[in-house]
């Protein structure tokens, strides 16, 4: 591909590069949990209390997936300062990725855009732009790998549904879970797949869950109880928006993002809006959370791009732009604690109810050039599991 048609992918990851620079002075706020984490977990066994697996048992404040610790024992082994530098990068290119991950399934289930490109440049350009400012946040500020590697693997879990690929697929949704557990929220996507493609991607989904977490459940059954730890209910969360004013994260706050975003992307599948279902899973945890990390809204962020680039039959940033000055540019802007609870409120049901409520002509036609018949899903065996399952992912990708 030339330089004149992709100047707007070098112009992105230049962009990555300067967000990069100005988020390095204090930045690796977070990276002491990894560094501590991932040394515990491998050479803690001795250490008081124990590491290993009692790590969740003993540390309930480490509240990162065992796939992220393995990752960040990766990145300490390779670079300085206990691998800061060396996970910034890494983080920075896996932002890069996740809009290259995007890209690749727009030309898989969108080939009529590929005949229009501007709108698909556009979207990428303003939408993958403010993602990317909220990206670096969360790879260089806060040095968040959890949430990276839960939002990258997420994303292709979509590419691997998009390309017929229910193993991947089924991999994918669950190293998520195992770099953040609040990554549940996306299994809804299983569900997304084409009914004979379902079975595989929940097993594979399953077995990768359980042979991160199993071992440390039946080592130390306290792992369980790591599931309660509690945070500071800030004066400007959507939680206290909701008229929830608790000072900590109340005990059934956990299992209701999980329970309300399982439920919302259940009702995406339902609806044909498959491409939603990120989108909706973060915004029930932000909606949701005591807390208002700014790297929250990488998430949020994902899900909008994915859905306005694959949900949307003309691709506009509306939902990217809109998070964006919701969530991250508000609270420079805004000193009232309330008003911007309530603005974080407001703006994650906006996003929700305008990718569930807007007009089934303004979607992309679910008929995809290339579907074998073999995978095209029987409406009326689908009604009697999720109604309508989107023929997008029905398509075979060779």
């Amino acid at each position: 591909m030339s330089l004149r048609t992709s100047w707007y992918r070098w112009a992105l990851a230049l962009w990555a590069l300067v967000w990069m620079v100005v988020e390095m002075p204090g930045g690796a706020y977070s990276w002491h949990y990894f560094s501590h984490g991932s040394a515990l977990l491998f050479g803690g066994a001795g250490a008081n209390p124990p590491g290993g697996l009692h790590l969740y048992a003993n540390y309930p404040g480490l509240q990162i997936g065992p796939f992220a610790f393995v990752c960040a024992q990766l990145l300490r082994s390779i670079g300085p300062d206990n691998g800061v530098v060396a996970g910034q990068l890494a983080m920075t290119a896996a932002g890069l990725l996740v809009l290259h991950t995007l890209e690749r399934c727009v030309v898989t289930a969108r080939p009529d855009l590929l005949r229009r490109p501007a709108a698909l440049r556009r979207t990428l350009v303003l939408g993958g732009g403010v993602f990317l400012v909220v990206w670096e946040s969360l790879a260089v500020h806060y040095g968040h790998l959890d949430d990276a590697l839960a939002l990258l693997c997420a994303v292709l879990a979509v590419r691997a549904l998009l390309a017929d690929a229910p193993a991947a697929a089924g991999l994918c949704l669950g190293l998520a879970v195992d770099a953040k557990p609040w990554a549940l929220a996306f299994l809804p996507l299983v569900l997304a797949a084409p009914r004979i493609r379902r079975r595989h991607v929940a097993v594979y989904a399953a077995v990768t869950v359980l042979l991160a977490w199993l071992p440390f459940v039946l080592a130390d059954p306290g792992t369980l109880s790591a599931t309660q730890y509690a945070i500071v209910n800030e004066p400007s969360s959507a939680l206290r928006a909701l008229g929830v004013g608790t000072a900590g994260t109340p005990s059934w706050d956990r299992l209701a993002q999980l329970v309300v975003g399982c439920g919302l992307g259940l009702w995406a599948v339902v609806r044909g809006r498959w491409e939603a279902v990120l989108l909706l899973g973060v915004g029930a945890r932000i909606a949701l959370d005591p807390g208002v990390y700014a790297y929250y809204t990488a998430g949020l962020l994902v899900g909008a791009l994915c859905w306005e680039l694959l949900g949307l039959r003309h691709p506009v940033p509306i939902w990217s732009l809109t998070a964006f000055a919701g969530l991250h540019l508000a609270p420079g802007l805004v000193g009232n604690q309330a008003l911007l609870g309530d603005l974080r409120l407001w703006t994650v049901l906006l996003l929700v109810a305008g990718a569930m409520l807007v007009p089934r002509d303004w979607c992309a036609d679910r008929s995809l050039p290339g579907a074998t018949p073999a995978a095209i899903a029987d409406p009326a065996q689908v009604h009697g599991d999720l109604h309508r399952l989107p023929r997008r992912l029905e398509t075979t990708s060779r």
